[in-house]
Parts: structure tokens; sequence; C-alpha cells
């Protein structure tokens, strides 16, 4: 007779958080759904209902590997767990021995859960060397947002629990209602537009929300900046600003009034290549029709301009009255868990750790407790790296990083690799040691990503096969190794470790399965209570709302948000854009893939073969491309292949290339990235001077048709 059972855990195919149901019949995983009875309410997107493909994957790594021939030569013989792991510690402590601890880099790939584990390990050692894509996805919304609320976290409103909604959303190159990359963000997105009344949207190309904007704002990538500045500066000058909010808990207003004048509507207009009528239109919107909030895609921060950008979003909503009001931006209270980074936080970083941090020296604010990658690579290709040992935990950094021509052969100088992935791909092919993951399914572990209100129990459903095993465990027995005075005799000691706090074991959570504070239990207008300080205010050097912050002066940057042209750009290099007349954005997503993964999902993969480029018709007229055409996009620094989607909605200036390109059926050791991978056009020569996030989303191209087809 066979046993059927529902077990529930949470989605991690994205940066996770959606509940689910998995049907289990004689340990074989045979139907994944939603939970209706969860926050999400049962919805899921293509990611994680195709779980069962992944998870049943032929080509899932099942042993510890190690590499017998030249690395990317594809020879590899099967370990043991034990002399995998003593592999990598002793080669850690033989570079802690002779270099110094600081020269092993720790790295992830996106956020599921695992970041807490790598800065454990990494700060255990001794090292702050740990490298993380954040830099160009998500710190410099916590850096920035952290000069304001403390801990740097400031979420769209869209719940209701304070009794209002937002009226006016402005979604900022984000598209939540594919993408799901912010998981239960997006299905709570989805909610709100049934109370919103102005829709703001804030795209080189139409999206499925512009078709129900109340605006759109077709601005040319790269020129964010200017575009909210030129905002703040209708605001202002109408007298439209929050007064009340603006003289009371803000730091600054006269002097950011100074900056925002230097942005008129005309020049803003030939900057951001948006009509100056819709830009006053927006403002006007946005600071009369409140509550409002804003959405901020990671494009903002893929370029540049990173650290302007979120400065000009908090000054926007700080002088509009639209942090900690109901349907605006908030900070939200943690549940009793407390703060997850305390896992690591609690692991003493030196400050001669903080020195040895690469980059730290010049990008101060995103080398706070990261490398910076490029600076890594850059070192590693000139032959003076200080990073001697990389252990690498679900991240394909070599198809991530820009300017790919200069990534792999520098990785190739790496003295030793580990990395730790699910299936053999381009990162797993240069590494010395390879050791095989366990799918989300197959894991115990705490959920807690973005919004923090919330912590949820991921629930092993099934044994990951052979002998894969989960993050956590490959993170807890490696660090008993090279510091056991950090770590814990197993994975459940160390989950209840995490939930002291809330009183719980690992055990009893894994039951209850959630812990939150929705409703009632949040708090608003913190800055009006002693939330934050004695008397009221914000945990600032000020005490308010810094719209010019004395933390970025005193470490020598402009306390001010401004706007600086791309690195290549038509403005910033003319003599180049002769040559390469169009601009190239690679953040093209498909609501089937996240970043690199699923290429290798059947079922994902039948959604869209091949990647795609967008272009405006009269475009690709003009350079002889039809519908469906491969097409050449060349760049100063190679060229790619990408098929030819043409599309009214894309500036016919711009030209968009699905990001992160690989094909997992094509040999090793690269996979094909070089044909399609936009990092090989990307340059790693141009820096945001905060964060040191490169220009992904804004740089120079042209395009051609392929004649000898694919």
């Amino acid at each position: 007779m066979s046993e059927r059972k529902i077990i529930k855990t949470t989605c991690k195919a994205c940066h996770g958080g959606c509940g689910v149901l998995v049907t289990v019949e004689d340990g074989v995983i045979i139907h994944v759904e939603g939970n209706p009875e969860t926050s999400t309410e049962g919805t899921m997107c293509s990611k994680g209902l195709s779980a069962l493909q992944h998870v049943n994957n032929p080509y899932r790594l099942k042993y510890p590997l190690k590499r017998v021939g030249r690395k990317g030569e594809g020879k590899w013989q099967r370990i043991s767990w034990d002399e995998a792991l003593d592999t990598i510690a002793e080669k850690v402590d033989e570079a802690r021995e002779k270099y110094g601890p600081h020269t092993i880099a720790v790295s992830q790939g996106t956020g599921r859960g695992c970041n807490r584990y790598i800065h454990r390990l990494a700060r255990s050692i001794g090292s702050a060397n740990t490298i993380t894509p954040g830099y160009v996805c998500h710190s410099p919304r916590i850096g920035i947002y952290g000069l304001v609320t403390g801990y740097g976290r400031l979420y769209c409103d869209y719940h209701g629990w304070g009794g209002e909604y937002p009226r006016t959303q402005i979604v900022l190159a984000k598209q939540l209602e594919i993408s799901s990359a912010d998981s239960e963000m997006a299905y709570y997105f989805m909610k709100s537009l049934d109370h919103v009344k102005n829709l703001i949207v804030i795209d080189p190309r139409a999206t499925a929300m512009t078709s129900r904007a109340t605006l759109w704002l077709q601005v040319r990538p790269g020129t964010d900046a200017a575009l909210l500045l030129g905002m703040m500066n209708v605001i202002i000058q109408e007298g439209l600003y929050d007064r009340e909010f603006v003289e009371k808990w803000t730091y600054g207003f006269e002097e950011l009034e100074k900056r925002a004048a230097e942005y008129p509507l005309d020049k803003v207009e030939e900057i951001t290549w948006v009509p100056r009528e819709k830009i006053a239109q927006a403002a006007r919107l946005f600071a009369v029709d409140t509550p409002g909030c804003i959405q901020v895609g990671s494009s903002l921060e893929r370029q540049a301009n990173a650290g302007q950008n979120i400065r000009a979003v908090v000054d926007l909503c700080g002088i509009t009255g639209n942090i900690e009001r109901p349907g605006s931006m908030m900070n939200w209270v943690l549940p009793d868990t407390g703060l997850i980074e305390d896992f690591f936080f609690e692991v003493p970083i030196t400050d001669e750790m903080k020195s040895k941090i690469k980059g730290g020296g010049v990008f101060k604010m995103g080398a706070a407790r990261t490398a910076h990658s490029d600076t890594v690579i850059k070192q590693l290709l000139n032959g003076n790296s200080v990073v001697k040992v990389w252990f690498s935990v679900g991240g394909q950094q070599i198809l991530h990083l820009a300017n790919s021509g200069e990534v792999i052969p520098a990785l190739k100088k790496l003295q030793f690799l580990a990395h730790v992935d699910q299936f053999m791909g381009p990162m797993a092919e240069h590494a010395d040691i390879v050791l095989p993951a366990a799918h989300f399914l197959e894991i115990d572990d705490i959920y807690d990503m973005h919004p923090r209100f919330m912590v949820e129990a991921i629930n092993r459903v099934v044994d990951p096969p052979g002998e894969a095993w989960p993050d956590n465990k490959i993170f807890n027995e490696l660090g008993k190794r090279l510091a056991p005075q950090y770590w814990f005799e197993n994975v459940e000691k160390m989950l209840d470790y995490q939930l002291k706090k809330a009183g719980l074991t690992w055990k009893e959570f894994s039951r209850i399965g959630i812990l939150a504070r929705m409703g009632k239990d949040q708090v608003y207008y913190k800055y009006k209570t002693d939330y934050w300080r004695k008397g009221g205010g914000f945990p600032t050097p000020t005490g308010k709302l810094e719209l010019y912050s004395t933390v970025l002066e005193n470490l020598g940057y402009d306390p001010l948000p401004y706007f600086q042209e791309p690195g290549e750009s038509p403005v910033s290099t003319p003599e180049l854009a002769k040559d390469y007349p169009l601009v190239l954005s690679t953040g093209y997503r498909q609501p089937f893939y996240f970043l690199s993964q699923y290429r290798n999902i059947p079922w994902l993969r039948s959604f869209q073969k091949d990647p795609v480029m967008q272009i405006h018709p009269e475009t690709a007229k003009k350079y002889g491309i039809e519908d469906g055409d491969w097409a050449w996009i060349e760049s100063p620094r190679g060229r790619i292949k990408q098929k030819a989607r043409l599309f009214p909605g894309i500036h016919p200036g711009v030209v968009m290339a699905t990001a992160n390109c690989f094909y997992p059926e094509e040999p090793g050791p690269l996979y094909g990235m070089l044909k399609s991978n936009p990092n090989v056009l990307t340059s790693n020569d141009h820096f945001d001077p905060m964060y040191g996030s490169p220009d992904l989303t804004a740089l120079l191209c042209k395009v051609y048709k392929a004649e000898d087809g694919k």
C-alpha cells in the first residue's frame, strides 16, 4: 500500500517566501502547488511550480568531485565528503598561514538565505573578503536606506495594515509582476493595484504595467537620478512638499533645494529623453496624491549612478512625507527572532579585517563588509591578487560579472577554487573541488529575505539525491574544521540557535511554519515615538531624515544626490557613439528564469529556448533585421548573438538584451556562455564611487543581422 502525504514548506526558487504544499508518495514528489493558508494565499510562479523537474533532473550533481586534469578540461574524480572538506580546509589553512586570512574569499549567488552563512564562515576564519552580487543588487538600497532607518530596510507598504494603501505608486525599473524575484512582495503588489489611484511607470520600454499606468516615463537608461532630481525641483519650486514633515523631521532641505534647482525641466528632458510635461505631472501626482511609495528595481543599482539613484529616491520620498506613514515607504518591525544578520554580526569583524577588504579604500559604502568583485578580478588578471583561495556557493560569477573576457582568464589564476552547486556549469568547471548541493525541497532551514516582517520554515520534503548536502550543512561542517568555536554540533542545533530569541526550537518552528508581525503588530510613524531614539526622531547623527547626508559627507562623498553620465553614453563618449550608436541595457528578464538559473529545466526552457533582444521595429528596419532573426550585438569589448524581437514599446535608441545567458546543453567548460551572455559586452572600468557598481544596464552598442543564422 503506497503512502501519500502532503508537506508544508516555503519556496526558495527565487528570493523565496511563497507557501508551498508538496505531495509525496513513497518518497517521491508527485505534485507541487501553493499553500492557500499562507500569506501568499496559494500563489506561486512558474519557477517554484517547476520544482519537480528540478529535484528529479538527471543532470544533478550527486557526489563531491576533485579535478584531475587541467582547469576546464572536464576531468573529474569522485571523492568522499571528508576528503573534499579536508582538502578545502587544508588549502584555507595554508593560505591563512602563508599569506593571511584576508586572502581567502567566500562568495555566493543571489540571496536565498545563505547570506548569513557565508558571512559567518568568512568572519570566523578571519576574512571580510566576501564576494556577493549585492553591489549591483540591493546593497546600495540597504546602505542608503540605512542612513535613514539605521539598519537599511525601506519597503512599499502594499498591505493596508495602517488603514491606507498607496494612492500613488512609482514603479521604477521594476517588474515584480513577472520577475517574482522578490517573492511574496509580487503578490502583495498585485493586490495593492486594486487600491491605487495613480500608477507611474518609469522604464525605457513598455511592460505589463504600462498598459494600466496613469503615466509612463520612457527614460534613457542610466539617467534615473536626473529624472528624480527634476521631479524634486518641481515639487519644491511649486511648494508641493510636505512642509510639516520637512520642517520638523528632515535635515538639509535648503541645501537640497539648491541642488534640485540645478535640474530644471528643460535640462532634465534633454538628459533623460522624457518630455518635461510628463516629468512635471509625475512630480505633482506623487507630491499631492499621497500616501505614495516607490518600488525600486535592481537596474538602478547595476550602473555607475547606483548610489545617487537611491539617494534621490530617499530624498523624493522624504520631501513628500512618504516615509513611515501608512501606504508609504516602511521600515518593518521584525518578528520575535530579531535581525537574522545577527547570526554573523555576532562574529567580530576587526579593524584589521576591514582594512583588508578589497576595494574598501575606494568604494567605502559598498566595501563596508564585502569585497569589490571587479577589483578582485582585475588583480587576479594582473597577477597581483590578494585573493588566493576562493570558496564559491551557488553563484556563477563567471557569468554575472562584467567583462567576461577578463573574468574567465582571471579565475584560472586562482591558486584554489572550490564551488558548491546543483549542476555542473561554467563556474564549477573552473574549480578544483565541486560539492553537490541540495534543492530547497531537500533541506531544513529558516527563510528570511527582504521584507523582514516574517520568517518561515523551509521543511525538508524528500532526501537529496546521492550524497548531495544542504548549503547550511556544508557551511557548518567546513566551519567546524576551520573555526570550531563558531560552529555547531549539527544543523538542527544551528537552527535552534538562530531561533533562540523567539524561544523556539527548530522542531517547534517547523510545525508552526511562520513567525510574523502583520496588521496591528506593525508600528507606523516610528520617528514620532521612542522606537529609534528617546523623544522621537530618526537613527541618524542629526536625529532627522538626512536629505543632506552627514555620514556621506564625513566619508568624503557629496552629501546630496546628483547625476553623472554613464561611462559610455551618447553624451559622455560622443566619438564612441558614432560607431556604437545605440544604448544597450542588459536587464531583460523573463518570469520563467532567475538570472542564469533554470535554463536546464525543460518546462521553463520551453517558454523561451533562445535568448531574445528587444529592438524597435524602425531601428530593426534601419539595420536590416527582421523579427526572429539572429542578430549581433556588439560593444567595444566583444559581440554576442541573440534573437531579435521587434517591439514597438521600446525606445528607438535603446536595445534590451536578455541577461546572464548560457546554454546548459552545450559542452563545457563554458557551455556556450560566450555566444549570448551580455557580460561579454559590459565594462568593468567605470564604477559608482560609493558602491563600485559597474554600468551593466547603460552602455553603448551596435546591432546587425547575423547572416549565418545561429
